[in-house]
């Protein structure tokens, strides 16, 4: 009977040891083929531990399974057979060192496959995706002044300013600069300026704009003469939300272009923000700027710590002196308006002489 066409079913003669297996029963408790078992047997890898005189079936040990699990391991990971019988049936040290080279040669081939599919992930991305571009055309000085007036307090260096990272939004309806350090944030919402509508770079016009976060000191060098410059945002690849790549420049009236540094510090959308506040207001206060300073001066001098509590109906809110202080030196003209809701909601102030100037903080319970 030719052995290679015994069947997976056959039984175990009493004759042999309860220990045995068929090789059906054996390939299905190993994850091998009755077939590769065969093979491995003519190669000399895994030899059977009894065959039957007269049928010439294969039987194998219990004892026989974790080897034949490494073959088949060894086998999915691409070694050789050869190479295989080597490393099960030598000494240790000459195991593990043609593994450790095998090892080296595989993490090789794991990193040349991943650039390989970033570089190709890049050209087959550029060919489907678009570049979107929102444009505005502004006064450079005008720019300038407002940077300046948001990022930079009165007599404080320009190294030493805690609102280096501005926001820059460019909406078909309007150009935002917003800065924040973390506790107040204050922003310009409609710096005046010629908005082109959003597009790709190549095609039809589009109808959403762009956000970025750029640092606040590479706009501080802006000229404060005179002249048109285009601010633009290019955003290519995934969604308004989170877009694959976003870069931002200034082009100047010459032509000369200067790609902008960019911060990793994240903005909420301003409008939103302030429609949510806006939408929970219960009072609204006035306050003089000498007033608000009055308070600052008290506070700072009780203590640098100190808070600075609003008179009035805005009476059981307080904010902190560094707070209150970076607003009044930022607000424009002799009065200050103050929206409040709750003592958990944001208080939005604002300059009756500049509208588009606003600042929100959270307060502090009085």
């Amino acid at each position: 009977m030719d052995p290679t066409r015994e069947p997976d079913t056959a039984r175990v003669p009493q004759s042999t040891s309860r220990s045995l297996q068929t090789i059906g029963d054996f390939a299905r408790a190993v994850g091998l083929s009755a077939s590769a078992l065969r093979g491995y047997d003519s190669s000399g890898l895994l030899s059977p531990a009894h065959v039957e005189d007269r049928t010439g079936y294969r039987y194998y040990g219990l004892d026989q399974q974790q080897r034949a699990i490494w073959i088949r391991r060894l086998r999915d990971a691409g070694f050789r057979l050869r190479t295989i019988g080597t490393i099960l049936d030598s000494e240790p040290a000459i195991a593990e060192a043609i593994l450790d080279d095998w090892l080296a040669e595989a993490v090789g081939r794991a990193e040349s496959a991943a650039a390989l599919v970033d570089d190709l992930r890049s050209v087959l991305r550029s060919r489907t995706e678009t570049t979107t571009l929102s444009r505005a055309r502004v006064d450079s000085a005008v720019l300038a002044a407002a940077v300046r007036q948001l990022a930079q307090p009165k007599g404080t260096d320009p190294a030493d300013s805690p609102f280096d990272h501005l926001s820059v939004e460019i909406k078909p309806e309007a150009l935002t600069l917003a800065v924040t350090d973390g506790y107040v944030l204050m922003a310009r919402t409609h710096i005046p300026a010629e908005i082109d509508d959003p597009s790709p770079a190549d095609g039809p016009a589009g109808s959403v704009g762009a956000s970025t976060v750029v640092t606040a000191s590479a706009l501080l060098s802006l000229p404060t003469t005179s002249c048109e410059v285009t601010l633009t945002i290019a955003v290519t690849g995934g969604s308004v939300d989170h877009p694959e790549q976003v870069r931002v420049s200034i082009e100047h009236s010459d032509g000369e272009s200067t790609i902008l540094s960019q911060s990793d510090r994240r903005f909420p959308d301003i409008g939103r923000t302030v429609e949510a506040a806006a939408a929970r207001r219960r009072g609204r206060s006035r306050f003089s700027r000498q007033e608000i300073l009055r308070l600052v001066d008290e506070a700072t001098g009780r203590s640098p710590e100190s808070g600075v509590r609003l008179p009035r109906d805005a009476s059981r809110f307080e904010l902190s002196a560094g707070s209150m202080k970076s607003i009044v030196d930022a607000g424009i003209g002799d009065e200050l308006i103050c929206d409040w809701g709750n003592e958990d909601d944001p208080l939005i102030w604002r300059a009756p002489s500049q509208p588009d100037f606003l600042a929100l903080v959270m307060p502090r319970r009085a």
